[in-house]
C-alpha cells in the first residue's frame, strides 16, 4: 500500500534537515608562515641531473648503459664519491633490477668499484641491491574495470624494504617490467607515476625509473604522459660525434628545477662508466689515437661510396685522379687533409676493407675503368701492406708477403669503431618479498 501524502511530506521534510556530508578539503599553503620562513632552493642528489624527493625518468636504446648508469649512480651516492666528476648527495641507495641476475649484479659492481677506488665492504649497510629477474608478478599496481590503480604486493613490498633499509635513493630497473598497463594510455601512465611519486612523499625518497626509447627515435616510449607527468629526464646515448663505440652522452631532455640540454660526457670503460679526464694518459692517448684512425677510415669510404655513385674513378698512383688528394677536397672528407686520407688508403688496403686497381665500368666507349673499389666482404685475415710508395704505378708496386711490413708492425685498427678493446656490452632484454644482495657473501666467494 502506498504511502499517503501527509506521509511522503513527513518523510521528505526529514531528509531535507538532516545534515549534508562534510567534503575533506584540500591542503593549503599557510601563508602566514611562508611570511617569516626563507624560500629554499631545490636539493639535487646528483646537481643539475637528479632533483632530491622527485621521480627522474632515465632513457635510452638497448645498450646505452642506462642500467649501469643507475646502478652507477646508486653506489656513487652509497660511498659519497663524485659521480662522473660531480658530487652527489651521501645517501643510502637501493638498486632494483628486473633484468639482472645476482651473479651479473656482482660482476658489474666490482667493475663500478675498481673504477672508483672501493671496496665492497666500503658499502655494506649503505647500497642495497635487489635482482627480481625471473621472479612472477613484479608489477607494482594493476588496473580494475574502471582504470584505477590498485598497489599490488611487490609495491608494498619494495615500500617496505625502502623503510626497512632506510635507502633515500631508489633506482627502479626497468619500467617495462614494473608497468603493467597500457603505456600509450595517458590516464595509466599518469596514475603509475604518481603511485611512485607516492614513495617520494611518504618516505622522502628520490625515484630514478629507468625505461626504453622507442624505435623512431624518440626519447622515450609510449605517451607524452611519461615526460609531461615527472620533473626531470635524462637520456642516454651514443655520440653522434663520435666512431667510438663506447662514448656516451647524458642530455638533460626535461628540467623543471635546471637547466634543458645540458650534457655530460663519459664512456663505457670495464663495465664500469668513466669519464676520459680520469683515464690514465696513456690510455687517453690510445683511445685518442684510435678514434682519430676510426674518423679517417670512415671518412675515406664515404668519399670512395660518393665517387663510385657518381661514376668518378679513384686510384692509388699520384695522378690527376689520385684519391687521397680528391677526398681532400669533397663535402664528405669533412676537411681532413692529404695526409689524413694517405693513412686511410694504407689502413684500408692493410685490413682488406678497399682493394686497388679494380674494373669498375666501361666508358661510352667500352672502354675499361679502373681504380679503388670497396670489397665485397673484407678479408678474413689483413693482406699485407706494399712496401714503397703507394703513388707509384701499379707495376712499381712490390708487395711485401713478410711477417713485417715494411719493417713497421701493421696497425692494430682492426675494428670498426675506435674503442681499443672489447664493446660495452648491450642491455639484457629478459625478466627476475624483495631480497636485497648480502656483501659478506660476495666477499667471501673471492672479490
Amino acid at each position: 500500500m502506498s504511502a499517503s501524502p501527509a506521509a511522503r511530506l513527513d518523510r521528505a521534510n526529514e531528509v531535507s534537515l538532516s545534515p549534508a556530508p562534510v567534503a575533506e578539503l584540500l591542503p593549503l599553503a599557510d601563508l602566514n608562515i611562508w611570511a617569516v620562513t626563507q624560500a629554499t632552493p631545490k636539493p639535487f642528489i646528483m646537481p643539475g641531473f637528479i632533483p632530491s624527493g622527485e621521480l627522474t625518468l632515465l632513457t635510452g636504446a638497448g645498450g646505452a648503459n642506462k642500467s649501469t648508469f643507475g646502478h652507477q649512480l646508486a653506489t656513487c651516492c652509497a660511498a659519497g664519491v663524485p659521480m662522473l666528476g660531480r658530487e652527489v648527495q651521501q645517501c643510502s641507495a637501493l638498486y632494483i633490477t628486473c633484468e639482472d641476475d645476482e651473479g651479473r649484479l656482482h660482476w658489474v659492481q666490482e667493475g663500478i668499484c675498481r673504477a672508483l677506488g672501493l671496496h665492497l665492504s666500503d658499502l655494506t649497510g649503505k647500497l642495497h641491491l635487489s635482482s627480481l629477474r625471473g621472479r612472477l608478478g613484479n608489477v607494482l599496481g594493476a588496473f580494475d574495470d574502471r582504470g584505477v590503480l590498485h598497489p599490488l604486493d611487490t609495491f608494498l613490498s619494495l615500500k617496505a624494504t625502502l623503510m626497512k633499509t632506510g635507502a633515500r635513493l631508489l633506482v627502479l630497473d626497468n619500467a617495462a617490467h614494473l608497468f603493467g598497463g597500457n603505456e600509450n594510455d595517458r590516464q595509466q601512465v599518469t596514475q603509475f607515476v604518481n603511485l611512485l611519486y607516492s614513495l617520494c612523499l611518504d618516505l622522502g625518497v628520490t625515484v630514478i625509473l629507468v625505461a626504453h626509447s622507442n624505435k623512431a627515435g624518440d626519447s622515450y616510449s609510449g605517451s607524452t604522459a611519461w615526460l609531461n607527468a615527472v620533473r626531470s629526464q635524462i637520456f642516454i646515448g651514443r655520440s653522434e660525434d663520435s666512431h667510438d663505440p663506447d662514448e656516451r652522452v647524458a642530455t638533460l631532455g626535461k628540467a623543471n628545477y635546471a637547466r634543458q640540454g645540458e650534457e655530460l660526457r663519459f664512456r663505457w670503460h670495464d663495465f664500469a662508466l668513466i669519464r676520459d679526464d680520469d683515464l690514465p694518459e696513456d690510455k687517453r692517448a690510445d683511445l685518442a689515437s684510435a678514434a682519430q684512425a676510426a674518423e679517417e677510415n670512415d671518412r675515406f669510404m664515404k668519399c670512395l661510396e660518393k665517387c663510385t655513385t657518381d661514376r668518378r674513378n679513384v686510384s692509388h698512383v699520384n695522378g690527376s685522379n689520385y684519391a687521397p688528394s680528391i677526398f681532400a677536397k669533397m663535402i664528405e672528407g669533412r676537411g681532413l687533409g692529404l695526409k689524413a686520407f694517405e693513412r686511410a688508403l694504407e689502413r684500408l688496403l692493410h685490413l682488406g676493407t678497399i682493394k686497388l686497381d679494380q674494373q669498375l665500368w666501361q666508358d661510352d666507349h667500352r672502354k675499361w675503368k679502373r681504380g679503388i673499389a670497396a670489397a665485397a666482404t673484407p678479408a678474413a685475415t689483413p693482406r699485407a701492406t706494399p712496401c714503397g710508395d703507394l703513388r707509384q704505378p701499379p707495376s712499381q708496386v712490390i708487395e711485401n708477403t713478410a711477417a713485417t711490413y715494411c719493417g713497421i708492425p701493421p696497425p692494430i685498427y682492426n675494428i670498426s669503431g675506435a674503442a681499443s678493446e672489447a664493446a660495452a656490452p648491450t642491455d639484457m632484454k629478459e625478466e627476475s618479498s624483495i631480497r636485497t644482495v648480502d656483501f659478506s657473501s660476495w666477499e667471501r666467494r673471492g672479490d
